[in-house]
């Protein structure tokens, strides 16, 4: 048999051995294809367990802006808050503020299953205060609220425009009314169509007062807003039927959860905390050629905390390059809480070929990011080998051909 033919029927062996051994080959392949490398007949592996390829971890947290999303969280638990603002828009003009008076005014919210904290507390129990000034569209949590918790957008010292509190059970989508003050709304409606004292109307804020559930709800259905203020009218001149209006706004959610504690690893979503692995392929020679890769992350379920449907299912990798997108890679989970993030080997070989050293971020991915706060504690460079992140790199040295 030529050499090159016994070369090659050689990488397709071991290839397949590689599927086997870093679970990789019942997943589609992620970002670029691996090929097989003429000239060689030897493939090599490293792993993190006894290589120095996965240098160190680390945390890393941000407060994106979230306004206007699908669904907000909104409650407290006895160490996170969710809190909302709403700004009202486009007023309906009801004509001169004598001729009507507003008999119910209500906001109308959609609560959902997922709940965070004791999930099986089933209340909903917030008020609302006027805010005193104006909110850009990238608020973020520490953007209002001072460290040690105050803030200028509102005064709990004056009279809430509404108080709700109740224990709510209803089918997922069914709305719940949370009535306002009447004298407020009117005020606001003959604003809203006054160039200049509309200027002055900055919306509300949504404080939760209960102490051990967060909840979801719905804002939008599609791109149409459901969570709306609802205004019944009546004409004072008349004895016609009642009028109905609503009142969209722009709303934003804000989620405050505690700092990871030193030495730990926490991936978690809304108020964001990801997890970092720094990699160096040092070990990796330099004419060598990546042609797979798997990293194998486990989570703590004991130091975890989960919302009503449990762990996240997905997670994701990211590498952030010098230049160009970031590229992301998301795993699902098993039942014990192993995450394994397969064909990663492309990646590998884009981080060498970029210096040979970055960090892999680990992060919530899609709805757990923006919409659920599960806090997932993962193991840490720091545990037991059996459970800390592991790192496998395969790789071969092509070999000049002789004819």
């Amino acid at each position: 048999m030529p050499a090159v033919l016994r070369s090659t029927h050689a990488i397709s062996f071991a290839i397949v051995a590689l599927c086997t051994i870093f679970t990789s080959c019942n997943e589609a392949p992620t970002g670029v294809g691996t090929e097989v490398v003429p000239g060689t007949d030897t493939i090599y592996a490293l792993s993190s367990l006894v290589s120095p390829i996965l240098v160190r971890d680390s945390m890393a947290s941000t407060r994106e802006p979230f306004v206007n999303g699908t669904y907000f969280l909104l409650g407290n638990t006895s160490n996170d808050q969710a809190r909302v603002f709403m700004e009202f828009l486009n007023y309906p003009d009801l004509g001169a503020d004598s001729t009507y008076d507003v008999v119910t005014a209500d906001l109308q919210m959609f609560p959902q299953e997922y709940r965070y904290g004791d999930t099986t507390d089933m209340s909903v129990a917030f008020s609302a205060y006027e805010l005193k000034r104006p909110w850009s569209a990238n608020v973020t949590w520490d953007s209002i609220w001072a460290a040690d918790g105050s803030t200028d957008f509102y005064s709990v010292a004056d009279q809430p425009v509404s108080t709700f509190s109740e224990s709510v059970i209803v089918p997922v989508d069914s709305a719940i009314r949370v009535s306002f003050d009447l004298d407020a709304v009117k005020r606001w409606m003959v604003a809203g169509r006054d160039s200049s004292l509309v200027k002055e109307i900055f919306g509300i804020a949504l404080l939760p007062t209960n102490s051990s559930v967060i909840r979801q709800f719905r804002n939008l259905e599609g791109i149409l807003q459901v969570m709306r203020l609802r205004v019944i009218t009546k004409k004072r001149d008349s004895t016609q039927a009642l009028d109905t209006v609503f009142v969209e706004s722009a709303v934003a959610n804000f989620v405050n959860t505690p700092d990871a504690q030193p030495g730990e690893l926490v991936v978690q979503g809304s108020r964001i905390h990801r997890s970092l692995l720094y990699v160096s392929l040092d070990s990796v020679p330099q004419n060598a050629v990546i042609i797979g890769g798997t990293l194998r992350i486990t989570v703590d379920n004991t130091g975890s905390t989960y919302g009503l449907f449990g762990r996240d299912e997905v997670i994701s990798v990211r590498y952030v390059q010098t230049s160009g997108s970031p590229i992301e890679i998301a795993s699902r989970g098993d039942s014990a809480g192993v995450y394994v993030f397969t064909n990663i080997g492309p990646l590998l070989e884009l981080i060498r070929r970029n210096g040979g050293e970055a960090d892999l971020i680990i992060k919530p991915t899609g709805i757990y990011e923006s919409w659920r706060m599960n806090r997932l504690r993962l193991y840490s460079l720091a545990s037991e080998a059996y459970v800390r992140p592991r790192l496998t790199v395969a790789y071969t040295i092509p070999s000049v051909l002789v004819k």
